[in-house]
């Protein structure tokens, strides 16, 4: 269940909402809109350590494993 980031395009807050499958409606959580745009953060493009893509021990080196692609990863 992956946490994502929103900007509502009627109000402009950016928030973070937990959404558990694509299908769930998403809405803002000050003005009710769902008029959103999900934004790309920080911690999705990649988090790794230098030595590996994912940071631990399983990955293989990076560039090879690289975008969470990595099924030990998980």
């Amino acid at each position: 269940m992956p946490i994502y980031e929103f900007r509502c395009r009627s109000c402009e807050v950016v928030f973070e909402k937990l959404v558990r499958n694509s299908s769930q409606p998403v809405t803002c959580r000050d003005c009710g809109s769902e008029d959103l745009q999900k934004l790309i953060s920080a911690h999705a493009i990649g988090t790794g350590a230098p030595d590996t893509a994912c940071g631990s021990a399983p990955c293989s080196p990076a560039p090879t494993c690289g975008g969470g692609a990595c099924p030990a990863c998980f």
